[in-house]
């Protein structure tokens, strides 16, 4: 089975990430696999972070969002 993922990008940067994927051949969608695989296979974000931004640290904080204790919980929570 496969979903869907959508999110929001300024268009400015989406123009310029789509030529940079252009140059090396592949399309946002497969750069987000290929980001999503890696991101499991290290248990985080694939490369390194440096301090939070102001807004990181915000969304960090914030409440608005659902955690769970392992994947399964969360399909569970998604399918229902």
């Amino acid at each position: 089975m496969t979903n869907q993922v959508h999110f929001r990008m300024d268009d400015k940067e989406k123009k310029e990430f789509e030529l940079v994927l252009k140059r090396i051949g592949l399309t946002p969608g497969e750069a987000f696999r290929i980001f999503a695989k890696k991101s499991i296979e290290v248990g985080g974000i694939p490369f390194e972070m440096s301090q939070p931004t102001p807004r990181l640290n915000k969304a960090i904080k914030s409440r608005d969002y659902v955690e769970f204790d392992n994947p399964k919980d969360g399909l569970t929570w998604l399918n229902d």
